[in-house]
């Protein structure tokens, strides 16, 4: 892997871990034969894997079946304005990992992973409608390696 160009900015691995069980929305990045696609989604964290959930078909679909390597990126930014050129600053907490995704078939394994997901984001879980669940699809992440960098002061 790559060094981190500005050490001091390394966010310990328990701030990544935080991080991403807080954010909002992850970017996940996949290849397909079009190239590189990168798409906001809702998702859940937890014990090194990172739950999806949407549409049981589409692009984001085809990319992961069959095991596919993804990126995935999540942030919190403020921007920090400035009077004077390219004094403009940012004070941020960034993540991004890398990971083997799957389409989960069996249906324990897909109900747990949208559990993990509606916790993340304050649901209730289970009590699933057997006809949304039959059209909907569940990506499971193995976090392979993330690293985090944060900037929260002037330099």
């Amino acid at each position: 892997m790559r060094p981190m160009r500005r050490e001091k900015h390394r966010m310990p691995a328990e701030e990544c871990e935080a991080l991403l069980a807080r954010a909002e929305v992850l970017r996940l990045g996949l290849a397909d034969a079009d190239g590189p696609y990168v798409v906001p989604v809702n998702h859940g964290y937890h014990d090194g894997r990172i739950y999806v959930h949407g549409a049981a078909e589409g692009r984001r679909i085809d990319a992961v079946r069959g095991g596919a390597r993804v990126c995935f990126e999540a942030d919190e930014c403020e921007i920090v304005r400035s009077d004077r050129a390219c004094g403009f600053t940012a004070r941020f907490r960034s993540v991004i990992g890398y990971g083997t995704a799957r389409v989960l078939s069996d249906e324990a394994e897909k109900r747990r992973g949208l559990d993990v997901l509606m916790h993340h984001h304050g649901a209730e879980a289970g009590g699933y409608d057997e006809r949304v669940l039959d059209v909907t699809s569940v990506i499971e992440i193995v976090v392979e390696s993330m690293d985090g960098k944060w900037h929260l002061q002037d330099d």
